[in-house]
């Protein structure tokens, strides 16, 4: 019996906590997601400059967007950084209703007012993986990926069976998403921001 409560009691837990985006429905559906091909194209870029110009361009155009340096392998070519963290009600898979659906989010809190419980409150943050390799006579070739991460933070409650009984402890364990930015604007805006400090930097050294 004992079992059984603490079953039920998980289950309770678990459907509360949860977010409702499963059975949440919005007016809006998202497009397909892209072919490899597709992302590829959209992630990739030629620029002009050479390599150690470009790699130093790079990280300065990732410090001046607000993104923390976290990794840089410049034999490798690789650079990666995080945002800083910050709370929201939606996780990544719900990033595209919560952008394009303006009822979405009130939708949210309306369906936790009526379970009487708060929204769930996501760690959000986003983590960029860059690649930048020699191609061909002053161009380099770059990859840059964004990928949107999200956390739920575990829980942990107290019930009794009986109100003389002492509280047995139950915890229930947190969740995580990630999801690939698929945002055309996002990529092609960082390259041009890439391309022009390259150019900056090419222009100074002509002068020196």
């Amino acid at each position: 019996m004992k079992k059984m409560n603490l079953l039920l009691l998980l289950v309770l837990i678990s459907s509360t906590l949860a977010p409702a985006c499963a059975g949440r429905k919005s007016r809006l559906q998202p497009p397909p997601p892209l072919s490899i091909r597709q992302r590829s194209a959209m992630q990739t870029k030629e620029l002009e400059g050479d390599f150690d110009t470009g790699f130093a361009a790079t990280i300065s155009v990732l410090q001046d967007e607000g993104w923390q340096i976290e990794v840089v392998d410049k034999a490798s070519g690789i650079i990666q950084a995080v945002s800083l963290k910050h709370q929201d009600i939606v996780g990544p898979n719900e990033d595209w209703y919560a952008e394009n659906d303006t009822g979405y989010r009130n939708a949210i809190r309306e369906e936790a007012k009526e379970r009487k419980t708060a929204p769930a409150e996501w760690n959000r943050w986003e983590q960029l993986t860059c690649h930048i390799e020699p191609w061909g006579e002053n161009r380099i070739r770059q990859r840059i990926t964004i990928t949107a991460v999200g956390s739920l933070p575990a829980n942990t409650f107290s019930y009794a069976e009986k109100k003389k009984d002492k509280g047995n402890i139950v915890a229930v364990g947190g969740k995580e998403q990630s999801r690939i930015v698929e945002d055309p604007a996002r990529y092609q805006y960082l390259f041009q921001q890439i391309q022009r400090a390259v150019f900056i930097r090419q222009g100074l050294k002509s002068y020196r």
